[in-house]
């Protein structure tokens, strides 16, 4: 359906049909309603290559992600999907401007994600993994429409988030680690980035599961990023004597593994962390991690580029929230493509 064939069935021009779907300039109440109706019945999609080219403009989306080789590739497998999604968009004039910032180091995304903005970008996707830098980067007044991943930002207003449900996450995570785990003691939550809403939310559903359960309690301790924490966990294993499990609340599990496995104590250790990172699938393939919990990041940064593109070149009203699907990742359901398997 085009807009000349909408204005034929309206008998009415086309430029009439323009300033409706475009919502400028005045046109009769009883004109509006027969043209959306023949709209809704028939549907229709803007040609947004050709509108893009009589401009001379490219729509582009500026990207504003942690560096990609930090926590063990995790953002780069969110680039990939973005990669994905524009590639299949170049033709319709969709443009991607990414800058990467240093989690680690306070005030890089404001000051990252500030100099994105000077470069007159059309929508803006984030990850909000540091919280304050976020809000006030969201607060200047140049910024354009956004949408975000791999976190929800709680007093923001994106067009769109695609995320995982973090509460329910680490929620279900207890839930696993009570299935795995054969005997009731202390379980020990680890977080590596306390101040990030994820890591919380995580941290306070799996909490909340062993709330009613007074067989087992829940404690917690932070890891300093890519340190070693042989020393702490001796001593956490040596303070409580019946630990029975751990859980990381992000893609650092196989780090605290190998640490547990140092020491000696991964036969009375269920291990339960996120994200099917290369290192994880690799120390689930050797018996050092019992489960992860997978958040899709290829899907996250997929999804994300097509509702803003939806957003700023269809003139559609993008999802307002995607909920990413909670994968559950055990040995017997990994692919490895190392392992056996028989021909039956």
């Amino acid at each position: 359906m085009t807009i000349s064939e909408i204005a034929k069935l309206a008998h009415v021009s086309i430029g009439t049909v323009d300033r409706v779907l475009h919502k400028r300039g005045r046109v009769a109440p009883e004109t509006i309603k027969k043209i959306m109706s023949i709209v809704e019945d028939y549907g229709y999609q803007p040609n947004t290559y050709a509108r893009n080219l009589k401009l001379s403009k490219d729509f582009t989306i500026g990207v504003l992600l942690p560096l990609l080789h930090s926590e063990f590739g995790y953002w780069n497998l969110i680039y990939e999907g973005i990669l994905k999604a524009a590639k299949e968009l170049h033709p319709l004039a969709v443009r991607i401007d990414m800058m990467e910032f240093d989690r680690m180091t306070a005030g890089s995304l404001l000051e990252r994600g500030e100099a994105l903005l000077k470069h007159n970008i059309d929508a803006l996707l984030l990850a909000p993994v540091v919280p304050a830098d976020a809000q006030k980067l969201l607060s200047t007044k140049n910024i354009p429409f956004y949408a975000f991943i791999d976190s929800p930002l709680p007093g923001t207003s994106p067009v769109s988030c695609v995320v995982q449900n973090p509460y329910r996450g680490g929620f279900l995570a207890g839930r696993m680690m009570h299935l795995l785990t054969q005997k009731r003691g202390t379980l020990l939550t680890i977080q590596t980035h306390r101040a990030a809403y994820n890591s919380i939310e995580r941290a306070r559903g799996f909490a909340e599961y062993f709330a009613d359960k007074p067989e087992f309690s829940v404690l917690e301790m932070e890891a300093p990023h890519n340190q070693a924490m042989d020393k702490e966990l001796d001593a956490f294993y040596r303070k409580h004597g019946d630990v029975c499990g751990i859980f990381v609340v992000n893609d650092a599990i196989h780090r605290i593994a190998q640490s547990v496995l140092l020491l000696g104590r991964k036969s009375q250790t269920t291990m339960v962390g996120y994200d099917l990172v290369e290192h994880n699938r690799r120390a689930m393939v050797a018996g050092s991690v019992d489960c992860l919990i997978s958040q899709r990041p290829e899907y996250q940064g997929y999804t994300a580029i097509y509702q803003l593109y939806r957003k700023g070149l269809l003139n559609q009203a993008p999802e307002e929230t995607i909920c990413v699907p909670i994968d559950i990742i055990l040995p017997e359901n990994l692919i490895d493509e190392n392992l056996w398997c028989p021909t039956l």
